[in-house]
Order: C-alpha cells, then structure tokens, then sequence
C-alpha cells in the first residue's frame, strides 16, 4: 500500500488531475447507462390525444400504480411495454379515449330536477355532436373532425321553423384529399341523425380550409357547379383507377402512377331533325273503280226522209248504245326519320392521361444495381393497354401520354432506407454504452500504472527503498542499502546507457519525472559518483525528502 500510495506521489499534480478527471467521467458515464438500463422501455399507448382527455388517462394510470409519461406537446403518452395491455383495458372501462368528443354518455350524471330546458337543448346538441365526430372517425383516410349542428326550432309567435344545418370539419390526414364518395357518404351520415336535416344544408371543408361540399339548393347554379365538379372529379378517379388497376399486376404496386384529366361540356342541346327519302316508297293504299253503262233504245235521226211514208223500210233497227269506265287510285307512302336530340346533363368532350411508370434494375459488370428505362416497345405496349381502359376516342381529341422515370423508395412517401453503414444509431448506442466506457477505463489504468513500471524498471523503487532505510535505521543501513540501490540502479540503467556493439545511439535520455532531456555522459558520471559515494547519495535523498514534508506540511 505504502509503495502505492509513493507511486501515486511520484506522478505529480497534472498527472493526478488527469487521472481523477478520468475517473470521475468514466463513473459519470457508467452511472448515467445504469440508470438508463435500470429503467424500463417505454411504448407508445395512444397517440393525438385530446389534452383534457391525456391528463384524465394519466391520472388513471397513476391510480393504478401504472407510470407514464407524455410527449412534449401532452398529445401522446408511454407507458412500459410490458404495461400497454393492461393499460388499455384499464382506460377502456373508463370510456378512454373517446376522441375529444361527449356522446350520449353526457345525460348519464346529469340533474334532472335543476336543469333547465336551454340546459337541455344544449346538452343534446352537444351529444348529437360527439356521436356524429366518433361515427364519421372511424371512416378511412379520416384522422379527426368537429361537427357543428343547428337543430331546428320556432321561435315564439312564429308558425315557421328554421331548418337544420350541419357543419363539418375534416382532418384528412397525411394523402390530403378524399373522394368524392367518401364526401357523399358524409352528407348522408349526418343527414339521416339529424332531423330535419337535408343534404344540401350540410357544408363540409377542410383543415387546408378547401371546400368539399357546399350548401345551397341543388338545382341552383351554385349547386350545379358542384355537382359538375364532382362528377368531372369522380370520373378522373374512375379513368385513372381502372389504368393503375390494369398495370399494377405487371409493373407492380409502387411502379406506375396515373393521373387523367376530362373536360366536361355543359352545353344543353334541343335539337328536332325531320327527312324523307325518295328512294323509299311503300305502296300504302289502292283503290279501282269501274263504271259500264248499256242503252238499248235507237236513237232516232230526225230528217225529211224520216217523215215520209215508209222511210224505214229498207233501214235495220239498231239496239241502243253501251258505255265502259274504269278508274284505279294508288297511295304511296314516302320514307320518313324525326331525329329528337335533348342532352341536358354534363358530358365528357375530351381526355387527356399521364401514366408515369419505373424502369428496370439490372446488374453491371461490377455488380451494382443499374436503373435503366422501358424501352419504346414496352411503352407502346403500356399506351395500347392505357388507351383501351379509358375509351380512346380520337375524334373529340383524346391524348394519352405515358413516360418512364425512376420512383423514390414507397413513392416517396415512406421513410427513407435505413443506412448501411456502420454508423447507424443502434451501433452508436452500443460504442457509448460499452466501447467508450472499456476505453476510458483502460485509459485510466494505463495512466495509474505506467510511471510504476517505468520506475520499476530503472531500479527507483529499490532507490526509493534504500532512502527510507536510511532515513529510519541511520546511516551506516541507509548506506548499505543506498549502495545496494545505486548499483540496481546502475544495472538497469546500463543498457541503456551503453550502444549494443558500439553503434552510434542518440546522446539524449529521457527521464521519469524530469522535465527535458539528458546527456548519456551526464547521467552515467552521476551514477558512477553515487556508487563510490553512497554516503553521501543517501544523505542527498535524505534532504530532498525533508524538503518535501517541509514543503507540504506548510
């Protein structure tokens, strides 16, 4: 302990701060990664919380010996890992969370003897409200929403009542849009709970504080042009889902994209269009009608010859006279079209689609991955596939484009690949728990031990030895045993001291404890003086130590 403890003197005041700083951190970071392993891994319990709703969950937990901790912003809360299962059965016999809004739980504690009608009316609205926000938050894409109603009511001396009015607030979340049926589904979920509520009294808009459905009559202009962009925007879904639904089995789910845009036109067309046909004739209808008259009286000839006696004699009597008639009537039919155009609602004029599709990997010589793009052929192949989906027309000017460009990793949307070096968060943890540690503690040792080993090996400890000797048996001991130190010092200094086979060494030694360099031809006449002077060696010493209790006792 005491050549310890003489070896710790030895390495003065620098080296002492050194090494005591050291140690000081290196039990400062072992501390502070025991107290980290001594606690437990927290799991995330539930997220986007309402604050009301994440003090009233904690103060559960706490009741139930179960200990968590919030986010920043009070919105989600951790509990252990191996507590979350107990933890949610535990909040939900509570009816925790239920997302912000109060249903018909509301009337549960409510007094019925000192509430007031207004009360009421309030407390409904309010429950009507919560039900609705819980129903329209279960549907997909849909992160969070308010609902505010207007009931109907009469106000007094009045035979009318104002009708009901809904407004909704969507939080759409991360893809920012919903589609058009998703918005009509809406309508209709909160149309059929409130009573007295039509569709068209119902506005829904967004947290980006886009419209998504206004109110208003349906039949007025303001209400056409919203049904007009519903359908242009229900039929751009509908073209550019059937393209990606035809690719997607070949190219593959994150591999193709399509977007289309239609043109819609309004105009209304009456149009009557009557023609005949010349060429087309149809016997409809034939009549005949035929007419013969027979007259058998003569028909006498009034003359001079007639008025005589026998005039007729020698003339043959003729029978009378007869009459034929025949008449035929035909009735043709010529051919005729009426052509009756009434078009009134919107129609598709003109198409135009964009697919964008990834390329191909393939390997080079050296064996990285290639990205390189479909050739024209598969394109051409894609564009035939593409044009028979959405009903090609060239006629009204339809255009379909289709380019091959690489994807980002999930489209862009996902989180970014995790690194592949070997500087990944998980590698960092373990070199601060374990490398850093190892190294400061070798570090530390290095330090304590290496000016022992040094001394040692020059002899010093046995020099320091004799000292003591001398200074506590006299000095006829302290010179035996100086002399016995000078000449185990002389020993282990020689080589050193000396060239191996006469060979040039640098004039220059370094010492423990001295500060700069020393001459070889110096330090080899001291210690050949303190060999034939050993006496005097010790009494030297003697004297340096003195000074140096002297020195710290003051």
């Amino acid at each position: 302990m005491q050549n310890i403890l003489a070896s710790l003197k030895s390495l003065g005041r620098t080296r002492l701060f050194a090494l005591g700083a050291a140690a000081a951190l290196l039990l400062g970071v072992i501390g502070v990664f025991a107290f980290r392993g001594s606690t437990q891994s927290m799991a995330l319990l539930y997220g986007d919380l309402d604050l009301n709703e994440a003090a009233q969950m904690v103060e559960d937990l706490n009741k139930s010996h179960i200990s968590s901790t919030t986010s920043p912003d009070g919105t989600s809360l951790y509990v252990p890992r191996d507590k979350v299962a107990s933890a949610r059965l535990l909040l939900a016999r509570d009816g925790l969370p239920s997302g912000g809004a109060v249903g018909y739980e509301l009337f549960d504690k409510s007094g019925t003897l000192t509430s007031t009608q207004f009360e009421q009316n309030i407390n409904e609205t309010r429950a009507m409200e919560g039900e609705l926000e819980r129903s329209i938050r279960l549907l997909r894409g849909v992160r969070n929403v308010r609902v505010h109603l207007v009931l109907p009511h009469r106000d007094l001396f009045s035979t009318q009542t104002s009708p009901s009015q809904a407004s909704v607030v969507l939080d759409i979340g991360r893809s920012g849009r919903m589609a058009a049926d998703g918005i009509l589904a809406i309508q209709n979920l909160v149309a059929a709970a409130v009573p007295g509520l039509r569709p068209q009294n119902i506005s829904i808009v967004d947290t980006r504080g886009d419209v998504l459905a206004k109110p208003g009559d349906p039949d007025s202009t303001a209400g056409q042009e919203s049904t007009l962009e519903k359908l242009r925007s229900a039929e751009e879904q509908r073209l550019a889902q059937a393209v990606e639904d035809m690719l997607v089995p070949t190219l593959g789910a994150g591999h193709v994209r399509a977007r289309a845009a239609v043109t819609m036109n309004t105009d209304e067309i009456r149009e009557t269009e009557e023609s005949y046909d010349p060429n087309q004739q149809v016997l409809r209808s034939q009549q005949t009608t035929s007419d013969k008259n027979v007259n058998t009286e003569a028909s006498p000839n009034t003359s001079v010859s007639n008025n005589l006696p026998n005039a007729n004699a020698n003339q043959n009597n003729r029978a009378g006279s007869s009459d034929d008639r025949e008449e035929e009537t035909d009735n043709y039919e010529i051919g005729k079209r009426v052509r009756v155009v009434n078009q009134t609602r919107p129609r598709v004029s003109r198409v135009s689609l964009a697919v964008l599709v990834d390329g191909t990997l393939s390997e080079d010589k050296s064996g990285k991955q290639v990205w390189q793009p479909l050739g024209d052929a598969e394109l051409a192949r894609i564009t035939a596939l593409a044009k028979t989906a959405i009903g090609y027309d060239k006629s009204r000017g339809d255009d379909v484009n289709v380019v091959s460009m690489r994807f980002m990793p999930d489209g862009g949307l996902g989180f970014a690949p995790e690194s592949s070096s070997m500087f990944t968060r998980e590698t960092l943890i373990y070199v601060a728990e374990w490398v850093i540690p190892i190294l400061l503690a070798l570090g530390a040792i290095y330090i304590a031990l290496r000016p022992m080993l040094r001394r040692g090996k020059l002899g010093l400890p046995a020099l320091a030895g004799g000292a003591a000797g001398a200074g506590a048996g006299g000095a006829d001991v302290g010179a035996g045993a100086g002399a016995a130190g000078t000449a185990a010092l002389a020993r282990s200094a020689g080589p050193a001291l000396i060239p191996a086979d006469g060979a040039s060494a640098d004039p220059t030694v370094s010492i423990e404890g001295v500060d700069g360099q020393m001459r070889r031809e110096a330090l080899a006449a001291v210690l050949t003086h303190m060999g034939e002077s050993p006496r005097e060696t010790v009494f030297i010493i003697r004297n340096w130590l003195a000074a140096a209790d002297v020195k710290k006792g003051a």
